[in-house]
């Protein structure tokens, strides 16, 4: 059964687990994402993108480190070890806007864009299409997300894994910007021709 869009959003909200994954700091009322990064040399940093929005979000970091420093899995009721599942992106955005749902899958990179990269926003996807299947099933409750897949990285000539128009080579439904190009976009600014539809 389709619902109203807020009526859905309301339901994600609901029926995720916000108390482990979801990110609520802001700066000036902007979402800010802080993720770990590696540099060359094996020096690592804080890396901090701030985005102002529209509507309505819900931010979740999939990979939030326990106290042990390990991630808990997504799925709790699968093994966990070296399966497909336990891929994961760093950030999942929901948005509610214009009567819409939008899911920004993140990926924070360095000066590299290794080839696994690729599977986790692919993983991410999955994860999402996985929940808004979870929640149809239970619920009897559908709504059409429009998801869009990024890397951001700090690469000053990304040409090698990137065609002209900013796009990922090896998967053209990924976007790619440089942190210093994200400075005074909006999140519902973030680019990305390809969206994939889910439901």
């Amino acid at each position: 059964m389709a619902v109203d869009p807020k009526k859905y959003f309301r339901g994600l909200r609901s029926y995720l687990n916000t108390n482990e994954y979801e990110v609520t700091k802001r700066d000036n009322e902007r979402i800010l994402l802080e993720e770990k990064i590696f540099l060359k040399g094996g020096a690592d940093r804080i890396q901090k993108v701030r985005f102002a929005y529209s509507g309505d979000v819900i931010v979740f970091q999939l990979d939030r480190k326990t106290r042990n420093g390990n991630s808990d899995p997504l799925f709790h009721f699968f093994d966990d070890n070296a399966k497909p599942w336990s891929k994961r992106c760093d950030f999942v955005i929901f948005q509610l806007l214009n009567k819409k749902i939008n899911v920004y899958c993140i990926e924070f990179k360095s000066a590299s864009l290794p080839d696994g990269l690729v599977d986790q926003l692919k993983a991410s996807e999955v994860w999402c299409k996985a929940v808004h299947s979870i929640i149809g099933l239970y619920t009897g409750e559908k709504k059409r997300l429009h998801l869009k897949k990024f890397v951001f990285s700090c690469m000053d000539d990304p040409s090698r894994y990137v065609d002209d128009d900013g796009y990922i080579l090896r998967d053209h439904s990924i976007r790619h910007y440089h942190y210093d190009d994200l400075s005074s976009i909006n999140l519902e600014q973030l680019e990305n021709a390809c969206p994939v539809l889910v439901g």
